[in-house]
């Protein structure tokens, strides 16, 4: 367990101030588009989406191509192929995320074994390594982060409107399937950006926990959207310094701290109704 002046040392440390910097950045972006994701019910999409994104890391290694770009390409497209399954009237959501959920685990695993590995920690990949991004990483978050605000706030106002009535939106001619496909975009761009942090396994629960936290005590969606973000901050930044005193995984600590934060305020709730 660390000391409180061993803590003070590592809070000045570089490395520790850019995870901090780069899972703001990243709690910021999850959080936001959670919202959309778990208001249209396609929550499911994140877990979908981060398997998609194991086999686009474990393709750019074996083809010894930018792993994360390569990842990008592979996840996008996966995002328009889970959102083309969804929007057909054959295929469940669920059924849809399953299919390259296990498309996108299954190939990463076989190109490792192809390559014997790639010489590369596998549980970096899995879990994250925050505490090991450099100022690249932050700079693209950055960028990543500008971009999705930008498009969330050009078509706020359509993206609301298909989030709560997909039918009235779709009547008054909003093109609504190409909102399904933005959302999924978005929702992809995001998982590459938070794979740093917690990793592929782990993304899915920062695209759900804090809109289901915020939702919980939300009086109304710009309530609830402005309230995603804090929880997601917060979890990010308890999880960091939780991971920092007991020396432990820093992911999988943030989104067990995010997790606490739900269920804390979903027993508040229940006791006030009481």
């Amino acid at each position: 367990m660390t000391t409180l002046n061993e803590l003070m040392l590592l809070l000045q440390a570089g490395f520790v101030q850019r995870a901090f910097i780069i899972g703001l950045i990243v709690a910021v972006l999850s959080s936001i588009l959670s919202v959309f994701i778990v208001l249209k019910r396609v929550s499911l999409i994140g877990d979908g989406l981060s398997h998609t994104a194991f086999g686009g890391l474990a393709l750019g290694y074996y083809l010894d191509i930018v792993p994360l770009w390569v990842a990008a390409v592979v996840v996008v497209l996966g995002s328009l192929g889970i959102t083309r399954a969804i929007r057909s009237t054959r295929i469940s959501s669920d059924a849809a995320v399953a299919v390259f959920l296990q498309l996108g685990l299954s190939s990463g695993i076989v190109l490792i074994s192809l390559a014997r590995g790639f010489g590369i920690s596998i549980e970096s990949l899995l879990f994250g390594s925050i505490l090991l991004v450099n100022l690249d990483q932050i700079i693209i978050a950055s960028v990543i982060l500008v971009g999705v605000l930008g498009v969330i706030f050009l078509f706020y106002k359509e993206l609301v409107y298909t989030t709560f009535s997909e039918t009235q939106a779709r009547a008054s001619g909003v093109q609504t399937w190409f909102f399904d496909y933005l959302v999924a975009i978005l929702a992809g761009v995001v998982v590459i950006a938070a794979i740093p942090i917690v990793g592929v396994l782990l993304i899915s629960a920062l695209l759900v926990l804090p809109a289901l936290t915020s939702i919980q005590i939300g009086k109304s969606f710009k309530q609830t959207i402005i309230m995603s973000p804090i929880f997601g901050i917060a979890s990010a930044f308890l999880g960091l310094f939780v991971s920092l005193i007991f020396d432990i995984a820093s992911g999988a600590t943030i989104v067990l701290m995010a997790m606490a934060i739900f269920v804390a305020v979903l027993g508040a709730k229940r006791v006030s109704a009481r």
